[in-house]
């Protein structure tokens, strides 16, 4: 039996028992008792550690599964907090972030000063003045303008009111409807319009490069050639107002909400998707009054 006890101990890599039985022998010698007695005490109690160590080893396997659990738990955890950080983080920089200064809304003299500015035989200056006033009548973006089609401008004349893509935002098929005054300038660039409807097939870009009318123009290019002579013009007027491509629609909601007093008919007729975009863009609207339309149109 002791030989066996000593093979489990071997196997387990028990630690050595012989001081403790040693101990054990003193103590039993004084209580009088015989060898053999002892010897037996001292195997059984070697064999009970012989147990704990067994049945601490089964523990400890049994505990792999939950340890590895709780390494994925934790793990998880490490993810999640992570992705809070870096929330944070952008949430603090966009904050935090350098602003550009506020842009001045379109108005109807600063338009008729553009157009002077853009008048020319050239086919830029023909495109930018298109441009100008595709803008001012629609308050589109001015990446939308490039997926425009002849065809969508012949309809913009004819039933006054254009489709416009916006795939990457919702709705992705908007309609812009032209209001009284749009109508009219519209109408005043009616001989340029006429222009392109002659030498553009109706599935054709609208706007397209000099040299090539049948490829789309990059965004760079109608951006630079708007901002640049809209800079130019704005230079000259008193004040110096810091007016872009954005000016357009800026003027073009500040007009319709001047038109309408209802917060959200602009809403849906420029296609945001929240009324306090809306509202912010709303030009001498006071915090005040602008929460009041909100309240009034929920």
């Amino acid at each position: 039996m002791t030989n066996k006890i000593q093979k489990e101990n071997n196997s387990l890599d028990l630690p050595n028992y012989q001081p403790l039985r040693n101990e054990l022998s003193k103590i039993l010698e004084n209580q009088r008792i015989s060898k053999k007695k002892q010897d037996q005490i001292l195997e059984t109690t070697q064999r009970g550690f012989v147990g704990i160590a067994l049945r601490n080893e089964e523990l400890l396997k049994s505990n792999d599964p939950l340890k590895q659990q709780l390494d994925e738990v934790l793990k998880e955890l490490n993810t999640i907090k992570q992705e809070r950080e870096e929330k944070a983080a952008r949430k603090e920089a966009w904050t935090n972030r350098k602003r550009l200064p506020k842009r001045d809304p379109m108005t109807g003299d600063i338009y008729r000063e553009l157009m002077r500015a853009t008048e020319g035989p050239t086919y830029i200056k023909l495109r930018t003045r298109m441009a100008l006033c595709i803008l001012a009548v629609t308050g589109i973006r001015i990446n939308e303008l490039l997926p425009l089609k002849v065809s969508q401008i012949e309809t913009l004349f004819k039933e006054n009111w254009i489709a416009i893509d916006r795939s990457k935002r919702r709705p992705s098929n908007h309609k812009a409807f032209l209001t009284k005054e749009g109508k009219k300038i519209i109408q005043d660039r009616q001989k340029g319009f006429q222009l392109i409807f002659l030498i553009k097939e109706p599935d054709s870009y609208l706007f397209t490069a000099e040299a090539n009318h049948c490829k789309q123009l990059d965004r760079v290019a109608i951006t630079r050639d708007v901002n640049k002579m809209m800079w130019e013009v704005s230079n000259k007027l008193p004040g110096k107002l810091n007016i872009t491509s954005h000016s357009f629609r800026i003027g073009y909601i500040t007009q319709l909400w001047k038109d309408s007093k209802d917060i959200e008919f602009v809403k849906q007729t420029i296609s945001h998707r929240n009324l306090d975009t809306t509202s912010a863009y709303v030009n001498k609207l006071s915090d005040q009054e602008r929460q009041k339309r909100i309240e009034q149109s929920k």
